[in-house]
């Protein structure tokens, strides 16, 4: 079950996905990325779980639309394991690292597959269940993501798409739900054209580089002209991880 959360703008489109899966037997439930602190958002969750047992949290990375709502944890689910990579979101459990599967019921088909797919920040994961991948924002159901600066990494998420695609080709899933936007029923063609825009967007960075500009604005002038003033912070960001991953930051953009 998807719960999109009121929360939309620019970056988050119509809003964050919260997605509530449950057992086989019906009697245990699994959070992946809880979302904003908006008290109707969790309402909407809780109801999904229901009485069933809420066994685990999952969140896919850090930013505030997928995590604030975990401030309030201890109050609706106070022993319930959320599951992070990052040490000061997971709760008791170690913190997840790549290939760990998550059981959320008696079933062994309870169960998340952890994909770490770095990029977007570095925290970032997947996770696969029945023949499903969420993606967090490493994949979005509309447009393509911003690989965020310095907090991701160009090069790492060129990598994580490729593997993505990889497992695609294995058969490890065959649809993507993404933290924003609609259902993806055809990744392969989405994951190509996203690595293909990257590709092409690092060519533009090259041109505007040759061109003489030195700093992330003036590359974001050329490149990005036509960004709506509204993510122009955005369009800066993704450039300086674009800089940083053809070694021409500045030292003015690494302040």
């Amino acid at each position: 079950m998807r719960i999109r959360a009121n929360n939309p703008s620019p970056m988050t489109l119509t809003g964050t996905n919260t997605y509530v899966l449950t057992s086989r037997d019906d009697t245990s439930a699994v959070i992946i990325d809880p979302g904003p602190e908006l008290s109707e958002h969790r309402q909407s969750f809780l109801a999904e779980v229901g009485d069933r047992e809420l066994t685990a949290i999952v969140l896919t990375h850090q930013h505030a639309d997928h995590s604030e709502m975990l401030g309030s944890v201890d109050q609706w689910a106070p022993e319930v394991p959320v599951y992070a990579v990052l040490e000061r979101f997971a709760r008791h459990v170690p913190t997840v690292s790549d290939g760990e599967r998550i059981s959320f019921g008696s079933d062994p088909g309870d169960a998340l597959d952890v994909v770490t797919t770095p990029g977007h920040t570095m925290d970032s994961i997947s996770l696969i269940h029945g023949q499903v991948l969420y993606s967090g924002d490493t994949v979005l159901g509309k447009g393509t993501t911003i690989v965020t600066h310095p907090e991701g990494s160009l090069g790492d998420y060129l990598e994580s798409l490729q593997r993505l695609r990889t497992l695609l080709d294995q058969g490890a899933y065959t649809r993507i739900e993404p933290a924003h936007g609609p259902s993806i029923e055809s990744p392969a063609e989405v994951l190509d054209y996203y690595r293909s825009h990257r590709l092409e967007r690092i060519e533009q960075v090259k041109e505007a580089l040759a061109k003489g500009a030195t700093t992330a604005s003036a590359v974001c002038d050329i490149v990005y002209s036509d960004v709506d003033p509204s993510v122009r912070g955005a369009a800066e960001q993704i450039v300086r991880a674009q800089l940083h991953y053809l070694g021409a930051l500045s030292a003015d953009d690494q302040a």
